[in-house]
């Protein structure tokens, strides 16, 4: 199986494993990963914070979010474009976002937008991870492409379950600074 295969088939099985994390269970995880994030030295330095509006089977990111807000640090979330490329948009609120790209919450029209050069760190998603900070994103390259633009601090999120030992790579494939899990 080549690579491609390799990730495609892997992202399915978590995508099936995700969904059998019960409710109670997945709060008490998405409570563990925020406190750890709001508890990074990086976190605490950064002034600007990029992160991921959660979706799906993801970890929460509202905890955080709220948090970047309560703290008076600027913070961005991501605009998805065509070509997997994406937008850094700065909000004040979450009744700022709107459904967009595949039904994920995004800013709305009209907000200020940042360079990837001006984020201090980044909340990054990904189905998983290694220790070393390998990520198996969903498949469309948007994060993979951020990383390539910016020196922020990148903090991958995902349940423990999810730290895997090995990842399949392609040399676009970038590796987080750090994974947080519960």
């Amino acid at each position: 199986m080549d690579i491609r295969e390799a990730k495609k088939t892997l992202r399915g099985e978590i995508r099936a494993k995700r969904r059998l994390i019960a409710p109670e269970t997945r709060g008490a995880k998405d409570k563990a990963i925020t406190a750890k994030v709001l508890s990074l030295e990086e976190y605490k330095r950064a002034e600007t914070v990029f992160c991921f509006v959660s979706y799906g089977g993801e970890p929460e990111t509202r905890g955080i979010i709220a948090d970047i807000l309560k703290q008076g640090k600027r913070l961005c979330v991501p605009r998805c474009l065509d070509g997997g490329l994406m937008e850094y948009v700065v909000i004040d609120s979450l009744s700022r976002l709107r459904v967009g790209y595949k039904g994920i919450l995004e800013p709305e029209e009209g907000l200020p937008m940042l360079e990837p050069s001006d984020i201090d760190m980044a909340v990054v998603p990904g189905l998983a991870f290694t220790a070393e900070g390998k990520r198996l994103g969903q498949g469309g390259g948007f994060y993979d492409r951020f990383m390539e633009k910016t020196n922020a601090f990148t903090c991958g999120v995902c349940y423990r379950e999810f730290l895997l030992e090995d990842i399949p790579t392609e040399g676009f494939d970038k590796r987080v600074s750090a994974v947080v899990t519960d």
